[in-house]
């Protein structure tokens, strides 16, 4: 059985839910929609109980596909171990704060989606109860180990509008929310400063001073 049902009403939070299908020609099917039983709200798969954060289909709508997700946070990891190493060593200067904030950050994020994944499928049959269970624990794991990050850390990373001291993180699916707040603002945050690059002038490697055109100024 699922020991901590992470899909809830969308409004009030109740979990025993009915779910509509859409069903494909080539066979299989897919979770539409859903009913609560309680106060029989019905809503879409991608939405959560009312946090102050973002549903699923906003928060991770511009987010690399999960496996190319999976391959960035191996590398990740990789370079802050190697970072961390030369630092030891005398080699190399330490981790920021940042840069180990973002591979949890990134971790977390890709946790919840899978979790999310399997949460769903679970209601067509596409997972077990333990698959739904161990999968729910570790992105609950994992956003609760970014929340105590960013505690400890005195929010100076904190992009979002509400920080991970609010009481509204504090109750079921909270930390996993606040994972939600953060990945988005962090996304909207890396498109403009790309496009700030794009715009602005640049240096090049003979010195000169060029335009987003590459041409001289």
């Amino acid at each position: 059985m699922l020991t901590n049902p992470s899909i809830r009403c969308a409004l009030c939070s109740h979990t025993e839910l009915e779910a509509s299908f859409v069903h494909y020609s080539a066979g299989g099917k897919d979770v539409s929609g859903f009913t609560c039983r309680r106060c029989r709200y019905t809503w879409e798969p991608f939405e959560t109980p009312h946090f102050g954060a973002p549903d699923y289909a906003s928060a991770y709508a511009e987010a690399p596909d999960l496996m190319e997700e999976e391959l960035t946070l191996v590398l990740l990891t990789e370079g802050i171990k190697a970072r961390a190493e030369a630092a030891l060593t005398g080699d190399g200067p330490g981790i920021d704060s940042g840069d180990h904030r973002l591979v949890l950050l990134r971790k977390a994020a890709w946790l919840d989606r899978a979790a999310r994944e399997a949460e769903l499928g679970w209601f067509c049959d596409r997972y077990t109860d333990d698959d739904v269970n161990n999968a729910s624990t570790k992105a609950a794991r994992a956003a609760f180990e970014f929340v105590m990050f960013d505690r400890e850390h005195g929010e100076v990373h904190v992009i979002g509008l509400h920080g991970p001291t609010s009481p509204q993180w504090d109750i079921v699916g909270g930390t996993r929310a606040y994972v939600r707040q953060e990945y988005k603002e962090w996304l909207d945050w890396e498109r403009e400063a790309a496009d700030r690059r794009e715009a602005e002038p640049y240096r090049g490697a003979d010195g000169e001073l060029r335009g987003p055109d590459g041409q001289v100024l």
